[in-house]
């Protein structure tokens, strides 16, 4: 079976306290599922979802390293 987190465990993974795991949630912008009242999260989709996250990050700084160029 795939390894699965609760809330405590996917704060811990990811270095965040369990709050901003709960507003991720929330805010739909960190997969999760629910089962029953319980909230659990999928390591192989919140690995995907870090790696987006830096790509969104990267792809922001790459813009403003052009535009910078461009102005010069």
């Amino acid at each position: 079976m795939e390894d699965v987190f609760d809330v405590k465990e996917a704060a811990e993974y990811l270095h965040c306290s369990e709050s901003t795991i709960r507003k991720l949630m929330k805010t739909k912008q960190i997969p999760s599922f629910r089962v029953a009242y319980r909230i659990y999260f999928k390591k192989s989709l919140l690995d995907l979802w870090v790696e987006n996250q830096c790509k969104s990050n990267w792809d922001v700084v790459e813009e403003k390293h052009e535009d910078e160029a461009m102005t010069e």
